[in-house]
């Protein structure tokens, strides 16, 4: 009953959001420059590294969590991913390697207040030299952020091509309750340009139509987010 309740009420926060906001919602800006893709699962290499594939992107993936309790969400929760992601634009395929850590890049623009641990994804096979994703975990957050899902934002460098990234609430029907669902992706203008949904029971992504020097950017960028073993879920 609990969970149905915080449902309820975190639903009735985003529709009170919604039509304060008025205008159209992230995903209605998004759809006219997006393709709408959803998961497909894929045989892997083995039952513990199972394939997927996402428009014309596929690979295989292993992710591990684990947690132990008394030393804070955060602090006590260690997740580590690695997957690969081919296309015909990707010659011989991008390898990643996701865990959490520190990062070399600077998220200073990030306005939430942050825990120490940050998930950082390195980049290999064909990705360009210095790829790298660090996305910062944020700490507190008002009544709404929580309700809805926890604070996170990052960039993702991935040759000339630099991108922003964010929780946020994308629009339409969303009852997340409590866990990281819609991840929004922004040029460094802030300009809307690709998002994840992962509320659902088949996950969507929203990548560039073709053609689009930034579709395997974006493609690298929301693959990793995710496999991303939220520890706030």
């Amino acid at each position: 009953m609990r969970k149905i309740v915080l449902a309820f009420v975190a639903f009735s926060c985003f529709s009170a959001v919604s039509a304060v906001a008025g205008g159209p919602s992230y995903l209605d800006q998004l759809q006219p420059g997006t393709d709408k893709l959803k998961l497909e699962g894929r045989k892997g290499s083995s039952l513990f590294r199972p394939g997927y594939a996402v428009g014309e992107y596929t690979g295989e993936a292993k992710a591990t969590a684990s947690h132990s309790d008394g030393l804070g969400i955060f602090t006590s929760d260690k997740f580590k991913t690695s997957f690969t992601v081919n296309a015909p634009s990707l010659g011989a395929g991008v390898t990643a390697d996701c865990a959490g850590g520190q990062g070399r890049i600077g998220l200073g623009w990030i306005t939430f207040k942050q825990d120490k641990l940050a998930y950082v994804c390195v980049y290999g096979g064909t990705a360009p030299k210095d790829a790298e994703l660090d996305l910062a975990l944020g700490k507190g957050g008002s009544l709404l952020n929580k309700m809805t899902q926890p604070q996170r934002a990052g960039e993702f460098h991935y040759g000339k091509t630099t991108l922003r990234v964010r929780t946020e609430l994308l629009g339409g029907l969303t009852l997340s309750n409590g866990q990281t669902s819609d991840y929004l992706i922004t040029r460094v203008d802030g300009t809307p340009i690709a998002a994840l949904r992962k509320t659902s029971m088949q996950p969507t992504f929203y990548l560039p139509k073709v053609p689009s020097d930034e579709r395997d950017a974006v493609a690298v960028l929301v693959i990793s987010l995710f496999y991303f073993n939220d520890p706030g879920n």
